[in-house]
């Protein structure tokens, strides 16, 4: 190992060490603090597209598990996407109903009772 490359970790590993401990001070700071500020646009950034939404029912009530809320019902993909985006369009799609009409081997319906088809149709997840 060449001298000069010692040095450098000689270096480096102090400095490393002072950001990792430096990290839970900036996390305690008021949240006029820029690493904070950077942290909630990058988690922005994040979500995409959407903002933060309440998920719907399928009469269109509002689903809240942290207050308890309806949560024994199930969520409307059409009612919770729908208030924003063009479902009817996004559900005649490619990729929407790619599988679509496909049947379920024994074997994959064994495997993943939660799909309703082999293909992406629906969502296979």
């Amino acid at each position: 190992m060449k001298t000069y490359d010692r040095l450098n970790r000689i270096f480096i590993l102090p400095v490393i060490l002072s950001f990792v401990i430096a990290i839970p001070a900036f996390a305690q700071t008021a949240s006029s603090d820029p690493v904070k500020t950077v942290y909630e646009e990058a988690k922005q950034d994040a979500l995409g597209i959407c903002p933060s939404i309440f998920l719907r029912d399928e009469n269109g009530n509002i689903i809240n598990p942290i207050s308890g809320v309806n949560v024994d019902v199930p969520y409307s993909p059409k009612k919770t996407c729908g208030e924003c985006h063009d479902y009817e369009k996004i559900t005649k799609g490619y990729h929407f109903l790619q599988g679509k009409g496909e049947k379920m081997t024994k074997n994959f319906e064994q495997t993943y009772p939660w799909c309703t088809s082999p293909g992406q149709y629906g969502g296979r997840w």
